[in-house]
């Protein structure tokens, strides 16, 4: 199969998709090795092909976010109430998009997350305990802006809320 053909496979595969699907699976689906299908993907986001990494595979935004309110909250905690703040988020039924930190040098920088249920924050929190990697937010002193998608502008506010009690939110 030509590489232009597989990577219309793996479009066609992901707008079928309503829960993220592993390159490991694409892989063996498609018969080629996961590095290739990683390479595959790299080239679609960069002819604009909104594809989404997620813990559990791909998937394309449009997925999981068609019918939701997106919306942007700042924030500053540090490493010790990280796991609070999402499980905030989470189980108000928010998803946690993203985070962004303003860098001195580099700008904006930007990692997805798509964390969405307990089991994506517990497998969060166990990665960078592991790792011991230091998150985002520790470049800006503890100051983050997190896209949350949720089915409503409603949902939203109660998350905003709900952080801001716990004073999370940026003042």
């Amino acid at each position: 199969m030509k590489a232009v053909d597989r990577r219309q496979k793996i479009i066609d595969k992901l707008s079928l998709a309503q829960v993220p699907v592993s390159a490991s699976h694409l892989a063996a689906e498609l018969g080629v090795s996961r590095q290739i299908i990683v390479g595959d993907v790299a080239l679609l986001r960069a002819n604009n092909h909104d594809i989404i990494s997620t813990p559990k595979g791909y998937i394309l935004s449009q997925a999981l976010y068609s019918h939701h309110f997106i919306g942007k909250i700042a924030c500053q905690h540090d490493l010790s109430t990280t796991e609070e703040e999402l499980d905030i988020i989470i189980s108000a039924g928010g998803i946690v998009v993203d985070v962004e930190v303003e860098h001195p040098v580099y700008g904006m920088l930007t990692a997805p997350l798509n964390i969405k249920s307990k089991e994506d924050v517990d497998n969060f929190i166990d990665k960078v305990e592991k790792s011991q990697a230091a998150l985002l937010s520790s470049l800006t002193q503890g100051i983050h802006v997190h896209t949350i998608s949720c089915p409503s502008k409603g949902i939203f506010d109660v998350i905003k809320a709900d952080l801001a009690a716990k004073h999370f939110l940026l003042e």
